[in-house]
């Protein structure tokens, strides 16, 4: 018998341990600069007129279920707030979707397979953007990805936290200009997200981005 409570306890301090450590690490991200794109994703098809020689992805299309945004159709961009995800490991994240239900195949501009879409809150009565897209001096990082019909892109985004509470929506920038736009969420951000640049040091020669 005491062999046997020695087991439970050891089974009960494990099991607390491991929750403890999936459970707790998790934080919310309280930062005061703007964050770089981080959108990335693997083409369904091969962009032929590309260059060549540009970063890869591989955040690959999956087929779209019959239980992820029934009813919706078009280009969507959705944050599931029902979950919590890690973001970067450490921070608390939220899912998020671009799903194609549209007729045909969809094209998006990208730069060494990061996609052109950004966060923005609505602060003084306009939505302003607290992320950016860095630039490459390198011809080769431009391309273009592709989203078959009936697929979709899985990301994850943190989730905030900040003296301003604001609602959040992502925004996807499509090659002829025109924006998309997610659901809008409920969150708190801090004012140095709308102006800061994290200060960014190239990763060798190799890196063309310079911001």
């Amino acid at each position: 018998m005491v062999n046997i409570m020695k087991v439970q306890f050891t089974l009960l301090v494990f099991i607390l341990s491991c929750s403890s450590m999936h459970g707790q690490i998790l934080k919310d991200l309280n930062i005061k600069y703007m964050l770089r794109g981080h959108f990335y994703a693997k083409s369904s098809i091969v962009d032929q007129s590309a260059l060549g020689g540009f970063g890869g992805s591989n955040n690959s299309a999956q087929k779209v279920k019959s239980d992820l945004l029934p009813g919706e159709t078009g280009l969507i961009l959705h944050i599931d707030t029902a979950q919590i995800v890690p973001f970067a490991k450490e921070y608390k994240g939220y899912p998020f979707f671009i799903v194609n239900k549209a007729d045909s195949a969809l094209k998006l501009e990208a730069s060494d397979s990061r996609l052109n879409v950004i966060g923005e809150a609505f602060i003084e009565d306009k939505w302003q953007p607290f992320e950016y897209l860095p630039r490459s001096w390198c011809g080769n990082s431009y391309h273009s990805v592709y989203l078959q019909q009936d697929e979709y892109w899985e990301f994850v985004i943190p989730k905030f936290v900040g003296k301003i509470e604001t609602l959040v929506r992502y925004c996807l920038i499509l090659e002829n200009g025109e924006n998309i736009y997610s659901n809008e969420i409920k969150a708190t951000i801090n004012q140095q997200q709308l102006t800061n640049k994290n200060e960014y040091r190239p990763n060798g020669i190799m890196d063309p981005y310079v911001d």
